[in-house]
């Protein structure tokens, strides 16, 4: 008889941790907009954070030898194990390549799942920031995360909100297919004694409409919560933006007094027009990073190079969809 009770015992373990799992993985390729948050997860929990100050905010004295110049890279990860060599798995480590290569000081990221995220941790280098949009607490849903370089930046203040008319609580706009958030964080540059805004989102893959209003929200939200800083600190903003140039989503961003750094880049050496290709299948631009004050852009590209998955002998796509990565002119 105790042999019974334990292999039921064991039984109901396993089920318990395939449950887990399978909550954990989201893998939903966004059309489920009923996702229930995390029981824990209070919806009205603020995230803004401010961590204590333990050192004193002073730009280095030596900067020989540093690059300067800011880089921000944009990077839908792609939520979802995929066929034909796209898990999860084999582009994490497309990612690092990727990451290797072009060393970003700052990445946005969409789609970052509870896995991505727990695999973008074990990159040193940098510090990981963001909340699901499932909830502050939630392991759940998926996350606008930001990445920065923590030997260069110093984070004054953060904050995760809804797209929607109630921003501190887990909600999504009307008409929407998913919960939709953005992620900030107010940084400290050791390196050149500059303090601004990164901001990172993605909007509705649903329609047009949804999204003019989520941008419309984004832009009012950052106003409100940035008070001041909305127009002394330059603001970054990238993103999966779900809608392609001069459509009224794009047109409602650049209304808010944001750029499109493609448009005034120096130098463009994308090989590509487009950023979601479908693994290659197809080309649309619908990845961006905008910025919102006096700024010089050196360099703009699309990323379409492919990477080698560790134990892999052939590249493949880290995403599908390409990075967008953008050089700022920094002077110490």
């Amino acid at each position: 008889m105790k042999m019974i009770f334990r292999i039921m015992a064991a039984v109901l373990l396993f089920a318990t941790m395939l449950t887990f799992v399978a909550c954990n993985s989201d893998q939903s390729d966004e059309t489920d907009a009923t996702v229930p948050t995390d029981e824990a997860t209070d919806a009205t929990e603020k995230a803004t954070k401010k961590p204590k100050e333990t050192e004193p905010l002073t730009k280095l004295e030596d900067t020989t030898g540093l690059d300067l110049n800011l880089k921000i890279l944009s990077q839908n990860v792609r939520c979802a194990d995929d066929e034909g060599g796209n898990t999860v798995l084999q582009r994490t480590t497309r990612l690092k390549g990727l990451i290797d290569e072009y060393k970003p000081d700052i990445i946005g990221t969409q789609e970052t799942t509870f896995e991505w995220r727990r695999y973008l941790r074990t990159l040193k280098d940098y510090a990981v920031v963001g909340s699901s949009r499932n909830g502050h607490n939630a392991s759940t849903g998926e996350w606008s995360a930001i990445m920065y370089k923590k030997e260069r930046f110093v984070m004054l203040d953060s904050d995760t909100f809804w797209l929607t008319d109630t921003p501190d609580e887990v909600s999504m706009t009307e008409n929407a297919k998913c919960r939709r958030i953005c992620t900030w964080v107010e940084l400290f540059d050791r390196y050149t004694g500059e303090t601004f805004i990164m901001a990172n989102t993605h909007l509705d893959h649903s329609t047009d409409d949804v999204r003019r209003v989520q941008a419309a929200l984004l832009m009012g939200h950052l106003k409100k919560r940035l008070g001041d800083r909305y127009d002394s600190h330059t603001i970054y903003l990238t993103g999966d933006f779900n809608c392609k140039p001069d459509t009224s989503p794009y047109e409602s961003i650049k209304r808010g007094g944001f750029v499109d750094s493609r448009d005034v880049a120096i130098e463009d050496i994308s090989v590509v027009d487009g950023t979601y290709h479908a693994y290659g299948k197809k080309e649309s631009e619908i990845d961006f990073c905008f910025y919102r004050g006096e700024e010089t852009v050196l360099q703009y590209e699309i990323i379409s190079k492919k990477y080698v998955s560790e134990g892999e002998t052939e590249p493949g796509f880290v995403s599908d969809h390409y990075g967008v990565i953008v050089t700022f002119k920094k002077e110490g």
